[in-house]
């Protein structure tokens, strides 16, 4: 082959390679995980719980209704508020869920008004999918100012986000304390997600 034709196939290779991975097109023989976001598109109902602290009673909270929508067949954005007449103390909690072709992680951001921090949790596994429990992405540290019966308490977080099953899904937010008596683990947030018919 020619020394030009080489040249010409080595770019234009290169180009279809780029190509592919800026359109987030998975490799061959990877999940494509934008099926799992598609599938997560809808209106569901949430059902939220948090505990206070490791071996502690749940607290349920109020009732939450999740809208989520893909953006430009990309990514997911999740807005949950109160649903239309509730009589509790309003709040909005925008969440981003994206897979990384790039880097193949799952990427995940969140805001709410009821603590208005930024998290952000990534996947450590790469091509894809996670296992049969779902996909878990670790965080870094935050500081809460109250949490249960301490103050200014410093955790480690990561998220849990379970698989669809029959319209319903589980997210779990686990902490782990960085100071006090205990530094287990412990479930803290819980959000049941029931998708409106």
């Amino acid at each position: 082959m020619p020394l030009i034709n080489r040249t010409r196939f080595a770019f234009i290779a290169r180009a279809v390679c780029v190509a592919a991975v800026l359109s987030g097109v998975p490799a061959r023989g990877e999940p494509d995980d934008r099926n799992l976001l598609s599938q997560m598109v809808g209106t569901w109902d949430v059902q939220q719980r948090m505990w206070p602290g490791a071996g502690r009673e749940a607290v349920a909270l109020p009732p939450a209704v999740a809208r989520r929508r893909l953006v430009g067949g990309a990514f997911l954005e999740e807005v949950m508020e109160l649903p239309p007449g509730s009589k509790q103390d309003p709040f909005t909690r925008i969440a981003f869920f994206n897979y990384n072709a790039v880097n193949q992680q799952h990427e995940y951001f969140s805001l709410d008004t009821r603590a208005p921090q930024m998290m952000s949790e990534k996947s450590f596994e790469s091509g894809g999918a996670g296992n049969e429990d779902g996909i878990t992405l670790f965080g870094g540290t935050f500081v809460a100012p109250q949490w249960g019966d301490v103050t200014n308490a410093a955790f480690r977080y990561r998220l849990r986000i379970g698989r669809l099953e029959k319209d319903r899904q589980v997210v779990q937010l686990f902490l782990t304390p960085l100071s006090g008596k205990s530094t287990k683990e412990f479930l803290a947030f819980e959000y049941i997600y029931t998708r409106q018919r």
